[in-house]
């Protein structure tokens, strides 16, 4: 698999880490806020498309279209995606969601061979949930996640500013994944192989 590659871009959640159940587990616990919850995901669902300049005018919109037809406004939601909703998530990966054996035999197989790693997430935390899944961060030589570029996955502008981050050619990089229609996808854009995992 790791012929002739170079450089490995690993997405997290779902990659890194099995998350079944992830989800319920997330409204048990912030079942006292399941419309914002519920907002969260239409709005991500409603912005896989569109690219923005940078990461502030994607939050703005995010955030904006979280609050849409809501008692809360923008900031209010952004208080909540950072300050509640990602810091429970990475406290349910810590505890319910241990690491993929596959996943770390790639990472140790991409160490060996002396192939450049990266993480790049469709959401944040990035650090927060490697330290929860005890995954040392310094060695990747990229940590991103899409928003801090402006979309999310399977944005073809940030797929290919990853790849000019870490310097990396399409027909030497490997997208690693859990879902065809976000990684796959953005593998296929930058013209780079992809695997499922």
């Amino acid at each position: 698999m790791l012929s002739g590659i170079k450089t490995v871009i690993f997405d997290l959640d779902g990659t890194l880490y099995d998350k079944s159940g992830l989800a319920a587990r997330m409204v048990r616990r912030l079942w006292w806020c399941l419309p914002m919850l519920a907002s969260e995901r239409l709005a991500r669902r409603n912005m896989h498309y569109v690219q923005y300049a940078s990461a502030e005018e994607f939050f703005d919109a995010f955030f904006s279209t979280m609050s849409r037809g809501h008692w809360w406004g923008a900031n209010s939601a952004a208080q909540w995606y950072f300050h509640v909703y990602l810091p429970t998530m990475v406290r349910l990966i810590a505890k319910c969601h241990p690491v993929r054996p596959k996943a770390l035999a790639i990472l140790e197989e991409c160490k060996r061979k002396g192939i450049k790693t990266a993480i790049y997430s469709d959401y944040g935390c990035v650090l927060e949930k490697l330290e929860a899944l005890h995954i040392d961060p310094a060695q990747f030589d990229l940590l991103i996640a899409a928003p801090e570029l402006g979309a999310l996955k399977p944005s073809e502008p940030c797929a290919r500013h990853v790849m000019e981050l870490l310097d990396a050619q399409p027909d030497t990089t490997l997208f690693v994944g859990d879902r065809d229609d976000k990684d796959g996808a953005s593998a296929r854009a930058v013209g780079a192989r992809f695997f499922k995992i």
